[in-house]
C-alpha cells in the first residue's frame, strides 16, 4: 500500500494544479476514476492558457 502526505481525488485541472504545486514539498498521490486525466469538464473546456494574455508588466 502506498503512503503519501497529500491525497488528491480527481485529476482535472484543479487536482492537477494542486498536485503540481505541492509535489516539490510533499509526497502526493492522485486518484482518478477515468482512464486519463482531464477527461470530463477539463477536457471539454473551450478555455486556453496563453502566457501572452493580459497586460505587460512594467
Amino acid at each position: 500500500m502506498a503512503e503519501c502526505e497529500i491525497l488528491i481525488i480527481g485529476a482535472g485541472i484543479a487536482g492537477a494544479a494542486v498536485a503540481y504545486d505541492t509535489a516539490a514539498s510533499a509526497s502526493v498521490v492522485i486518484l482518478e476514476r477515468e482512464a486519463q486525466p482531464g477527461y470530463h469538464s477539463t477536457g471539454r473546456s473551450a478555455a486556453l492558457f496563453s502566457e501572452t494574455y493580459g497586460n505587460a508588466v512594467h
